[in-house]
């Protein structure tokens, strides 16, 4: 999932996205399509008319624009987004515990199998410098430093941990804070964040290798999945939002991973012989401490231009791959690959990576939540990769899966695919994000 809020991703650079229309306009419903292209030829056509009765009908014709699909998504994110980011995670956590189908226990049933947590990994994104296109006045402004973005971050997750909410006449308060790890062991989510990290961003290796040592020097290759597990949960919910302070150690364990982003310019593979040697430097400390990378993988997005060759896996991730020191990076392609159009290069690309590759995964998020899609991940286990459900991973996109799908919740996309009863649901849900994260043997079920 994403926690962002409206200062931290790079907005104008997502709204200049050439397929952005495309993108939202995304429908199951044919008669949806169909009416979308009447209305537009209708509206070239009369548009002289149309002018004339949004003036005299201001307010009946802003009522008929939010009850369009497209600004139904747009508005139903943008609620979420515009949620202080402190109070997103108790946000999620009270809905699902009100509104989710759960035992007497307040375990949420998948399968056979009866949870008491969910976990979430929050993305943080390497925006870098926001510089904006020209004719636009306010077209500069400095690199905005990720510190505060995790600083934001973890200031949400400490409060996560330290206060309830409850709701009356319509409104949510904040209970009285509680002992944070009386919070811990209660709570539904415990949170994982991976770094958002761009070699680009960095003038030279030292800068980024002081960043990796400050969040992850404590991981060890050999860590034992429960010791990586819990070296994270121990120091969860205990920072708050000042990221300048200096000492030693202050910031380990926070981190479970680190994500990429090459459809903002993440070259995972450079011709450049400096930046090269920056990201192989990079796979070479993730692998010698078995941090995982997740890398999104689609060809939608925030996009800085096209640089679909970038994410593609059939390229440059190929590239990293076939290099024998980095064969054994641990490496998520996030999206399995979407494509629009019902493209499917990417997504078999990454099967076929998962059959070459111990520890290439892919994940699910942000992908079609129909019956149809399930089906069709159903066939791909059975026919594509008798191995192909031990590195799928369960996830959302949260909120910006709002966008491109049907799903008006993370409840709703959860309660949907816990209903389809998707074979190999536990490995997705459970064994094979355990492994991932923290790193372990494979179960079979």
């Amino acid at each position: 999932m994403h926690a962002f809020n409206l200062n931290h991703p790079n907005l104008s650079i997502f709204l200049q996205r050439t397929d952005l229309i495309d993108s939202l306009f995304k429908s199951k419903s044919l008669f949806n399509k169909i009416m979308y292209w009447v209305l537009f030829v209708l509206a070239v056509i009369i548009s002289p008319f149309i002018i004339i009765f949004i003036f005299c009908f201001k307010k009946f014709f802003m009522k008929l624009v939010f009850t369009l699909p497209i600004i139904k998504k747009v508005t139903q994110t943008l609620s979420f987004f515009e949620i202080p980011l402190e109070y997103q995670f108790l946000v999620l956590d009270y809905h699902l515990k009100d509104e989710m189908k759960m035992n007497d226990k307040k375990q949420l049933i998948v399968g056979n199998n009866a949870y008491d947590k969910i976990v979430l990994c929050p993305l943080i994104m390497d925006f870098g410098r926001k510089n904006i296109s020209e004719g636009l006045f306010y077209k500069y402004t400095p690199k905005s430093p990720i510190a505060n973005q995790v600083g934001d971050l973890l200031y949400a997750i400490r409060t996560y941990y330290r206060f309830d909410v409850m709701v009356k006449d319509n409104k949510m308060f904040l209970t009285d804070e509680i002992d944070l790890e009386d919070g811990k062991r209660e709570k539904l989510f415990e949170i994982y964040p991976f770094m958002g990290l761009n070699t680009q961003n960095y003038d030279k290796w030292e800068d980024i290798e002081k960043v990796l040592k400050n969040y992850f020097d404590d991981f060890k290759k050999d860590d034992a999945a429960q010791e990586r597990r819990n070296k994270l949960w121990k120091k969860m919910g205990k920072l708050d939002s000042n990221m300048y302070n200096k000492t030693d150690g202050y910031y380990f364990n926070i981190f479970a991973g680190i994500k990429v982003y090459p459809q903002l310019g993440f070259d995972p593979y450079p011709k450049n012989s400096k930046e090269l040697y920056k990201v192989k430097r990079l796979y070479k400390y993730c692998i010698d401490k078995r941090i995982p990378i997740t890398t999104h993988c689609s060809d939608g997005g925030f996009k800085s231009g096209n640089n679909d060759k970038l994410t593609s896996p059939l390229t440059k991730w190929k590239n990293v791959l076939e290099t024998e020191e980095f064969k054994t990076l641990t490496l998520n392609f996030a999206h399995f690959g979407s494509q629009k159009d019902k493209q499917t290069e990417w997504q078999d690309a990454i099967i076929e990576l998962t059959k070459q590759y111990p520890n290439v995964y892919t994940d699910i998020s942000c992908n079609d939540m129909s019956e149809k899609y399930y089906k069709d991940l159903e066939n791909l286990f059975t026919n594509k990769n008798p191995q192909l459900h031990e590195r799928v991973l369960f996830g959302s996109d949260f909120s910006i899966n709002m966008l491109v799908t049907d799903a008006k919740s993370y409840n709703e996309y959860l309660e949907t695919f816990v209903d389809y009863q998707l074979p190999h649901q536990t490995d997705m849900c459970e064994n094979n994000p355990e492994r991932f994260l923290f790193g372990g043997e494979i179960h079979n079920s």
